[in-house]
């Protein structure tokens, strides 16, 4: 017998009430076209608090994934291949804590100890302790800038201690405040600089400045860093334990000092340190969406055009949220990216009656948040597909297309000679201002298609301040922008159709980074990565070079394995998003990849990022089509 609580029937009913009213006041106000039940629903069903933010490999994330499902077996939409309408694949869920993970200063443990979950698992025995303010080492060929917390110091083998924050902290003036120095007080970034000065250790501290007593305990994100490890053992530990072992100089008048001169105040302790961290790396399954609109022409139904959009977010934060990582909040992820979700949802509704020649796939991709391994999973499982349904000829991705400012960026138009054409015979509904770009970003799911030399449509509307932020609410969606830019996608797919537009990829085309924020002072290699690499792969996969870069002047081919840049050693992406952040442009240094058993070396003078600003997203991870 089911136990009825009143309270809780009469709040389901005036939520059902709000929906219906909300709904109706949306279709009342909006012109032509009026704004679908489904585009609707899916996205305020997407948005709610009961999917608790959509993060794969949760309860709130399989959630969607039923829902969806469910709603494409409604519309009667054909089964994709044996999976149906799921396409599984394996993903990294999180660290989980196994054994000792402790630390202690001369014989003194570390109350509230939490170890870092990028960590290496290992135990370190009475290694010597160095304090290096914030671990930060700004090249030597910058000429803005000068600045190493590790100058003159021998760090092998030993236990560093730094801070969070950067030099800007306390100084109004300090060019840290620069934009084109955040990176250099990412977490990652400290952990890899102090593997790359020969730490065996790592001890993480919140600085003084920025934090109140409430707020330093120590936190465990099992998320963080993707399940890729750095190759140094690391914890976090309170700013009270640090205090006992720096002498007369508390953290707080160090900080204070750095701030003042601008200068390091870096000091071999002469304490003993041990450190242990034992972690293990779980994983789990989740599932791509799959909706299959066959072609009705016996020929041309072998050419398929992709529409896709990714359902997940960030759940309740973790390491890629923008806003206060220590307060666990629900990030709903509303415009990113249950809009772009339900515009594909209703595009399938629109398109399966259509009796369309070419054959529509709509994708929606799981773990886009994790690295694109959603989209990368479906084009890396795509060869044993081709032979029975046919060759991809077009990707038409949408993400983050809920908040409408002054257009709709459609972006990657170069990645074929045709697209600019074919834009011009589309109308967009009551004058609803596009703006089209030939370049694009790299971090969402068209990637993985522009990589596999597949031409893409990349429909946004761009970032904005709640981007990654609990506050990305269904309330702020601009509904009958959707609307009119799923018209604008369906129109341009049924102009394909009918017209027999065959599309030519661009060998020339390439994408940008990812960030809404400056990109600074890094190098550029060239080399473009292969998203969701098999894990056995030490090294970064490339799956080609863009023109005239480093990469392609040494003569890296597509199926290399890029194993070291200068003094780095490769073993992920984000040890080449370092690298790149080490060196400089002008830069002379000596490459290493492997071909088959062959090892391949050159030397190539690293150059300057070009492209222009991204108008999409920021990523707390690297992620980019080409470093």
């Amino acid at each position: 017998m089911i136990c009825i609580n009143p309270i809780i029937e009469r709040y389901k009913m005036k939520r059902a009430l709000s929906f219906v009213l909300i709904f109706s006041a949306i279709v009342a106000v909006s012109s032509t076209p009026r704004v679908s039940h489904i585009l609707f629903e899916t996205l305020e069903t997407l948005a709610s608090d009961s999917l608790e933010g959509r993060q794969p490999g949760t309860p709130g994330g399989e959630k969607a994934v039923d829902y969806l499902v469910q709603k494409i077996k409604d519309m009667g939409v054909t089964p994709f291949g044996r999976g149906g309408y799921k396409q599984d694949f394996t993903i990294f869920t999180k660290m989980e804590k196994v054994g000792d993970n402790s630390a202690s200063i001369e014989g003194v443990v570390a109350p509230k100890f939490q170890p870092l979950s990028m960590s290496l698992t290992g135990s370190l025995k009475e290694r010597e302790l160095v304090f290096v303010g914030y671990g930060i080492s700004i090249p030597k060929s910058d000429e803005k800038l000068v600045y190493d917390d590790y100058e003159g110091l021998d760090v092998k083998g030993k236990i560093v201690v730094f801070m969070s924050g950067d030099p800007a902290i306390g100084n109004s003036e300090s060019k840290f405040r620069d934009p084109a120095y955040i990176t250099y007080r990412t977490l990652f970034y400290k952990i890899k600089n102090a593997a790359a000065h020969g730490a065996a250790g790592v001890l993480y501290v919140q600085d003084p400045l920025s934090l109140t007593r409430s707020e330093e305990d120590p936190f465990f994100d099992e998320r963080e860093g993707g399940g890729d490890r750095i190759d140094t053992v690391a914890g976090q530990v309170r700013m009270d334990f640090i205090n006992q072992f720096l002498g007369q100089k508390s953290l707080r008048a160090r900080q204070e000092e750095i701030a003042h001169t601008q200068k390091p105040s870096s000091e071999v302790l002469n304490k003993k340190a041990n450190l242990s961290v034992k972690l293990e790396k779980k994983t789990g399954r989740v599932s791509n969406v799959i909706a299959y609109l066959p072609g009705t022409d016996e020929e041309l139904k072998k050419e398929i055009i992709v529409i896709g959009a990714h359902m997940d977010h960030l759940g309740y934060g973790g390491p890629s949220s923008l806003g206060d990582r220590r307060v666990r909040a629900i990030h709903n992820g509303a415009d990113d990216n249950a809009s772009g979700t339900a515009l594909v949802m209703d595009m399938i509704k629109e398109l399966k009656d259509k009796n369309l020649k070419r054959t529509v796939i709509a994708v929606l991709f799981n773990a886009e948040e994790m690295g694109l391994l959603g989209s990368a999973h479906f084009m890396n499982s795509w060869p044993r597909y081709e032979p029975s349904y046919g060759k991809i000829v077009a990707m038409l991705n949408f993400d983050m297309v809920g908040r409408f400012k002054k257009s709709v960026q459609v972006m990657a138009t170069d990645s074929a000679k045709e697209w600019s054409g074919i834009l011009k015979n589309i109308t967009p509904v009551d004058e609803h201002p596009f703006e089209f770009s030939k370049e694009s970003v790299g971090s969402s799911d068209h990637a993985s298609f522009a990589n596999s030399k597949v031409p893409v449509l990349f429909f946004t509307t761009g970032g904005h301040d709640d981007y990654h932020r609990p506050s990305d609410d269904a309330s702020k969606i601009d509904y009958s922008s959707i609307q009119k830019t799923r018209v604008f996608a369906t129109d341009l797919i049924e102009f394909m159709d009918n017209n027999d537009s065959n599309l030519t990829f661009n060998p020339d085309f390439s994408m940008g980074t990812g960030s809404d924020r400056p990109r600074g002072y890094g190098a550029h290699l060239g080399c473009v990565p292969k998203f969701g690499q098999s894990d056995d792969i030490v090294g970064v996969l490339c799956t080609g070079t863009s023109p005239n870069s480093p990469a392609e002047s040494a003569g890296m081919q597509a199926g290399d394995i890029l194993s070291r840049v200068g003094e780095i050693d490769i073993k992920n992406i984000y040890d080449l998003v370092f690298a790149l952040k080490y060196y400089r442009a002008g830069d002379k240094v000596l490459l290493s990849w492997k071909r088959g058993r062959a090892i391949l070396t050159k030397e190539v003078t690293l150059t300057k990022k070009g492209g222009s600003k991204s108008l999409h997203k920021s990523c707390h991870f690297p992620l980019a089509h080409e470093l």
